[in-house]
């Protein structure tokens, strides 16, 4: 929401990212340790028999409006079809990255995945031609890999290219971050190079981590509060700046309340106080005088004409926000694009 002299506009950003890929910044974090496993387990083993392919969307190309079901679909594709070449002919995955591209020139997106797997020379040309009539886009030679770091490097910081991001239109950027709104795998560890890198870790580490996972979830279950939940509305965050549209301008951060949440408090159970959240404490107040029972409150309601007026017009403009909330969307980009 501008706050300058400017009506201002509200800016969807969708549901907060945590360990993504799609900035540059967050994604050295994460690529780096596998480059250099990759490299270690490359030079331990030697990647005998390994290839470097290349496969891409079955039949086509993808709409930007459909992307997120494409790649639904084609990671389902590759579920099936490495699981049967495995089975019959031996096939051993060990580093797979799927690259979403977008093609200026037809205006689609080009969705494909590079791999790393060990397969024998004797089933190598049966495996080819399964790969060849249930792919498209492939790029399958019978080389043998030199240098695996640079494969590992090329393919994990392929995914998103934020220098070339940048010069798409809206609508393909747009369909690019609507995959980080979703589960999806980016990149897959298997075989050899998986049981390497969890033999890196120590037995007491991952007894750790075992215990570390039930000890968090039975602390949840038992530090969880049983009372039900009262959604106050949309709640202010903080004051910020950003750029949008070139400008650096003055904005306010806001976290909406979503349907599904009010409706998961309507389900919780009956009988116990409210629990409210982290709202500005005027909205809290404002729950507390509304639930607040006995022969003096509705008087010190009265005495007070000034917080009246405040949560009125507070209330005004959480309404205002959330009937622009369905138009929202267009204008998420002007603020991604100065991240990339």
């Amino acid at each position: 929401m501008a706050l300058q002299d400017s009506p201002g506009e509200i800016i969807d950003l969708g549901r907060p990212l945590r360990g993504t890929r799609f900035f540059a910044s967050h994604a050295v974090r994460k690529n780096r340790p596998v480059v250099e496993d990759f490299e270690a387990f490359a030079a331990e083993d030697g990647l005998n028999d390994c290839l470097y392919w290349r496969i891409g969307l079955p039949g086509a190309k993808a709409e930007a409006t459909d992307l997120p079901d494409a790649m639904k679909r084609f990671n389902g594709r590759i579920n099936i079809e490495f699981t049967e070449l495995r089975k019959r002919f031996n096939f051993e995955l060990l580093l797979l990255v799927v690259h979403p591209r977008y093609d200026s020139v037809s205006g689609l997106f080009d969705l494909h995945a590079h791999f790393v797997a060990r397969v024998s020379p004797d089933n190598r040309e049966a495996v080819r031609r399964r790969l060849m009539t249930k792919f498209s886009k492939t790029d399958l030679p019978d080389s043998p890999i030199r240098r695996g770091a640079a494969i590992a490097t090329y393919m994990l910081w392929g995914i998103f290219r934020n220098k070339v991001m940048i010069t798409w239109p809206d609508h393909a950027l747009r369909a690019a971050w609507s995959l980080t709104q979703s589960r999806f795998r980016f990149v897959r560890t298997g075989g050899a190079f998986a049981r390497w890198r969890a033999s890196l870790r120590p037995p007491e580490q991952k007894l750790e981590r075992k215990l570390g996972k039930a000890r968090r979830a039975r602390n949840r279950a038992e530090t969880a509060d049983p009372r039900k939940r009262v959604f106050t509305g949309d709640r202010l965050l903080s004051k910020v700046m950003v750029k949008v549209r070139g400008l650096r301008i003055a904005a306010l951060l806001f976290e909406v309340t979503r349907d599904e949440d009010a409706e998961l408090a309507e389900a919780g159970p009956a009988g116990v106080g409210p629990m409210y959240s982290s709202a500005p404490i005027s909205i809290i107040q404002e729950s507390q005088d509304r639930d607040t029972e006995g022969p003096n409150s509705s008087d010190r309601q009265r005495a007070n004409p000034f917080w009246d007026v405040l949560r009125t017009r507070q209330s005004r403009f959480g309404k205002v926000i959330r009937s622009w909330g369905a138009n929202i969307g267009e204008f998420a980009l002007s603020v991604v694009r100065p991240l990339l």
